[in-house]
């Protein structure tokens, strides 16, 4: 019995850890636009999913929703975290990609498609052949906003 004991407390202690998921720590908060700081993003960490919006942040401040709504939606996975930021443009509902490449407790860094060519149905256009235009994608740094650790206001406004 006691061999069996040991055995069990060899196996157990052998085990693999679940590996940590990717950027596994709580975003929730406003985040600036580290190139401009009166681009915030305040965000809600719900575990898989961050749901978000933009904001304009003033000189004193405060934080203010812009007339028509940005928004975002980011999934959590072992190996990534990535999702769609949602807006208008020439008044079709469109989503642009957004990818976060590193992560860190008052930082972060994402790749977010800035350009999303759109045809007069609101649909993404295609190339020639029928595949997927390369998407534009610009980096951007963000900085956990001090002012709003946690994310102060209502929750983020949805599509």
């Amino acid at each position: 019995m006691p061999r069996l004991f040991a055995a069990l407390l060899l196996l157990t202690a052998c085990k693999k850890n679940a590996p940590a998921r990717f950027c596994d720590r709580d975003l929730t908060g406003v985040w600036l636009n580290a190139s401009d700081k009166h681009f915030a993003y305040r965000f809600r960490d719900h575990g898989d999913v961050i749901r978000g919006e933009f904001m304009q942040a003033e000189e004193d401040g405060g934080l203010t929703r812009p007339d028509e709504p940005i928004t975002f939606e980011l999934h959590r996975t072992d190996s990534a975290l990535a999702g769609v930021m949602r807006s208008t443009q020439a008044g079709c509902a469109v989503e642009f990609g957004v990818d976060v490449t590193t992560c860190g407790e008052r930082s972060m860094q994402a790749q977010v498609e800035t350009e999303v060519p759109v045809g007069p149905d609101c649909k993404r256009k295609t190339a020639e052949d029928g595949g997927d235009l390369p998407p534009h994608r610009t980096e951007f740094v963000f900085v956990r906003d001090a002012a709003h650790p946690s994310g102060d206001g209502e929750a983020p406004v949805s599509h």
